[in-house]
């Protein structure tokens, strides 16, 4: 284990920083030659995404103890730019209307916890949970939207579908590690590593798997 957080942990932590350059280098090659909404928005959260870690490595360079105030941040946008592609991707107005509704709420949850809740300085434990459970909860809502679409033939096509299994898997199996952070991070700092870890796995797998999605996106 000691070896693990020693050598491996920090390689992954770069690994994973810099992951989201690889969709987003994509995104640019593509993007002048497509007008799809779609991955408009993908685009939009690659490049906030991009932002937001190069503002994690600029706080690190800086020397500041606690750059963990740029997750409050980044959820509310994440989730925004999500359910807008979402939005895109349901005809019927109750789904519209229900994403619109989440959304709105998500983003005034979001204040609250780090206002009056958690704190800007700790991570927003509760936030990431509920945007979890959101998103996954609005993947299944389109896995439904598939099964019900006799005009989807190949599904590995739909990048939405695979936009929504790749959210499943990096969502639901950051959901426990991200509520048991703050846990860990009072036992040791070394236990606090274990769950970020898990976290940085899913990170590279999720910039990997935008990488096909913005192929299909730019095929549509």
């Amino acid at each position: 284990m000691e070896f693990f957080l020693r050598k491996v942990y920090p390689w992954m932590i770069e690994v994973s920083s810099f992951s989201p350059l690889l969709p987003f280098i994509v995104a640019l090659l593509l993007l002048l030659k497509n007008n799809n909404r779609q991955f408009k928005l993908l685009f939009l959260f690659i490049l906030s995404t991009v932002a937001i870690e190069a503002a994690g490595q600029i706080t690190v360079y800086l020397g500041t103890s606690n750059n963990i105030w740029l997750q409050h941040l980044y959820s509310p946008i994440e989730f925004s730019i999500l359910a807008a592609i979402y939005y895109q991707s349901f005809k019927r107005k109750y789904f519209k209307r229900s994403i619109l509704v989440s959304t709105c709420l998500f983003i005034l949850f979001s204040i609250g916890n780090a206002v009056f809740g958690e704190g800007i300085m700790q991570m927003n434990s509760m936030v990431k949970m509920v945007e979890n459970v959101l998103l996954i909860s609005i993947a299944i809502l389109y896995f439904y939207k598939v099964a019900n679409d006799l005009s989807i033939t190949y599904l590995d096509r739909d990048p939405v579908f695979l936009l929504s299994c790749a959210l499943l898997i990096v969502k639901s199996g950051s959901t426990m590690s991200s509520i048991m952070f703050n846990a860990a991070l009072a036992e040791s700092y070394d236990a606090a590593r274990i769950c970020i870890s898990i976290i940085l796995v899913l990170n590279i797998f999720f910039n990997i798997a935008l990488v096909f999605i913005l192929k299909r996106l730019a095929r549509n």
